[in-house]
């Protein structure tokens, strides 16, 4: 099974990986970055590509299927339809259009439709994707940070502290991504280079972004510079968060109230016209 997928990606890359390059898609490349996949970008847009292709063909062998299958009378009200409704023909005799002409032309039609739409779909799952890692992030960077606060009381060094913190499966996405700064720090020998690429990389930018970046700078100061920085940024991340979930509740409770009075309303209604009648 992997032997036939490596295969198929391969030919998937050899027919669609150019158009990782075009300009149309370098929206598609930032979300990319912090949807972090399993797969190479021109790997994702080639199997979205091959797979656009394939709804395309089923959607366009169903339409033809269904325009061959459809009674006279109903293909020729709809093609008058059709006909009628597109702006600057309307007034040039109506033509005739041999059935099979017409079922391909109505399959190239939803195929190029489909098509777009599953591309655009391949979008849209990079950007829900990069947002659920941003809250996810958001939510439990202020635990992440608290930990790393008590670790730096300690003798842990850098690296030991990072890992500590990846090795918690109750921060999520924030142990992963500090799991990815350790892996590019193996790679590329340095963490003030994995910091910097993964800061640069990660779908947080108001928050994990900055924090990286202001970790690996206080740190170059000394544990005192890293432990003051750490207790502010804890205390901040903290309020930030509580203050995130006041809003949270009186929204809620607003919701709440809004649902009694259109619950009461009607009765109350109902009442109103009872005493006037």
């Amino acid at each position: 099974m992997i032997e036939v997928t490596t295969a198929l990606d391969r030919g998937l890359y050899a027919l669609f990986s150019r158009h990782a390059d075009r300009a149309r898609h370098s929206r598609d490349r930032s979300r990319y970055r912090g949807a972090a996949l399993d797969i190479g970008f021109d790997t994702f847009l080639a199997r979205l590509y091959g797979l656009s292709w394939a709804g395309a063909l089923c959607v366009g062998w169903l339409a033809v299927v269904v325009v061959l299958t459809l009674p006279p009378e109903t293909v020729d009200a709809l093609g008058r339809t059709a006909y009628a409704v597109t702006p600057g023909v309307s007034h040039v005799p109506t033509p005739s259009v041999p059935r099979p002409y017409a079922a391909v032309g109505v399959a190239c039609l939803v195929g190029a439709l489909t098509k777009r739409g599953v591309v655009r779909a391949g979008g849209v799952y990079l950007r829900w994707r990069a947002d659920a890692r941003r809250a996810a992030i958001k939510r439990t960077l202020p635990g992440a940070v608290r930990y790393l606060r008590a670790l730096a009381d300690g003798s842990d060094d850098r690296h030991a502290m990072l890992r500590k913190v990846a090795r918690q499966g109750a921060y999520g996405e924030t142990s992963a991504a500090f799991e990815r700064v350790l892996e590019k720090a193996a790679l590329t020998g340095s963490l003030d280079t994995a910091l910097r690429s993964v800061a640069r990389e990660t779908p947080s930018r108001e928050l994990l972004a900055p924090f990286l970046l202001k970790f690996r700078e206080h740190a170059s100061q000394g544990s005192d510079a890293l432990q003051g920085y750490l207790q502010m940024e804890s205390r901040m991340l903290s309020h930030q968060q509580s203050r995130s979930r006041e809003r949270a509740g009186d929204f809620l409770e607003l919701l709440a109230e809004l649902f009694i009075v259109l619950l009461v309303l009607p009765a109350l209604l109902i009442i109103i016209v009872t005493v006037m009648s």
